[in-house]
């Protein structure tokens, strides 16, 4: 990089000595934008990284017992709920 800017201000003061005034003014702006081209960039940021999902604990699926009551007037339902059994009641329809 340091050589190219040297080379490039050598050919400016060259240009300078040996063009007419008018043309000076475009190789001096062409030169000018050699050297942004040269110059380095702003860094971009590493692309961000997608999370992975973890599996800390498997759940096993519930248990659900199901009795049905004589006489058909409804079911009886138990399961466990944050260890603790639960029961509920649904009733026939009619």
């Amino acid at each position: 990089m340091k050589t190219l800017n040297l080379i490039l201000g050598v050919l400016v003061l060259a240009a300078a000595t040996l063009a007419v005034p008018a043309v000076l003014a475009s190789i001096v702006a062409g030169s000018a934008g050699l050297l942004m081209l040269a110059s380095a960039g702003p860094t971009l940021a590493p692309a961000p990284v997608v999370q992975t999902v973890q599996i800390v604990r498997q759940v096993e699926a519930p248990t659900v017992n199901v009795f049905e009551l004589e006489g058909g007037t409804g079911v009886v339902v138990f399961r466990q709920v944050n260890g603790k059994l639960v029961s509920r009641f649904y009733r026939a329809q009619a």
